[in-house]
């Protein structure tokens, strides 16, 4: 008889294979990915609370943008942008810089340097460009059009209103093709149960695949941890509660070192 799976509410975490070793990281570049791991954490917990829907966010997205943000602030608004990335202590100097492309859109009126527009091109891969915002259909013509050039017109509308009297938007926008190594067999899809929460139950299409995997179970969330590994060398961690474990209660206990803890533990079965 084959083995009935009851999935109960999954949190997925899309990280590289190995973020933190030393063979292949040097110590700068992994105090960075911690950074930006604590960061990404953070962010999760403070989006999930809010609401009970699904939640997708990309925290390397958001801080290209912050961050570039930030390489044109000062006083005040800089330490706290840099205090919410966990960024704080570093110079505007080593500031991490990106290729994900965050673009920068003041308003004509807004004075903005030259220098600080060619900072937002070379170091953050980005675009700056002045928009009207007097005339807001323009406007997000011209934002829209830039995210559908960044993500393959993955993303169609970043902005659907804006506000006449804005003077400055920083955006930044990303897509990502999941393809998993070894792929999935499509034809052995079927529908499955799947516990939305302790209450409701829904019929999902689940994939199937045999074989052996890197498995993980954390005790004190008591949740296990499946890693399916990716063609472009990143993993995503599968974290299944226990059935009569909430999954807000595992991420309640998100933090970067929680992530961490539970790629040390996985091993191949």
């Amino acid at each position: 008889m084959s083995p009935v799976w009851v999935l109960v509410g999954v949190l997925l975490v899309l990280v590289p294979l190995d973020p933190t070793s030393s063979q292949s990281t040097d110590p700068s570049t992994a105090d960075l990915v911690n950074r930006n791991a604590d960061f990404a954490t953070r962010l999760y917990r403070a989006v999930a609370g809010r609401t009970d829907d699904n939640v997708a966010v990309c925290p390397f997205a958001l801080s290209a943008g912050l961050t570039a943000l930030a390489s044109g602030s000062e006083g005040q608004t800089r330490d706290q942008l840099l205090q919410g990335l966990t960024l704080n202590g570093l110079s505007a100097q080593t500031l991490p810089g990106t290729s994900q492309g965050a673009a920068v859109f003041p308003g004509q009126s807004l004075q903005v340097s030259q220098s600080y527009l060619d900072l937002v091109q070379t170091k953050y891969g980005g675009k700056a460009q002045t928009v009207a915002y007097t005339m807001p259909h323009e406007a997000m013509d011209t934002i829209n059009s830039w995210a559908q050039d960044q993500t393959g017109d993955r993303v169609q509308d970043l902005v659907s209103q804006l506000d006449p009297q804005t003077q400055l938007l920083v955006a930044s926008a990303a897509s990502y093709q999941a393809r998993f190594s070894p792929p999935f067999n499509a034809s052995l899809s079927q529908e499955e149960r799947f516990l939305v929460d302790s209450y409701h139950v829904a019929m999902v299409p689940m994939m199937s695949r045999t074989g052996k995997f890197s498995l993980a179970y954390d005790p004190a969330v008591r949740a296990g941890v499946l890693k399916l590994p990716m063609a472009d060398g990143t993993a995503m961690l599968a974290v299944l509660p226990d059935e009569d474990v909430d999954i807000g209660a595992v991420e309640d206990e998100l933090t970067a070192e929680k992530v961490q803890s539970w790629i040390r533990r996985l091993k191949k079965t």
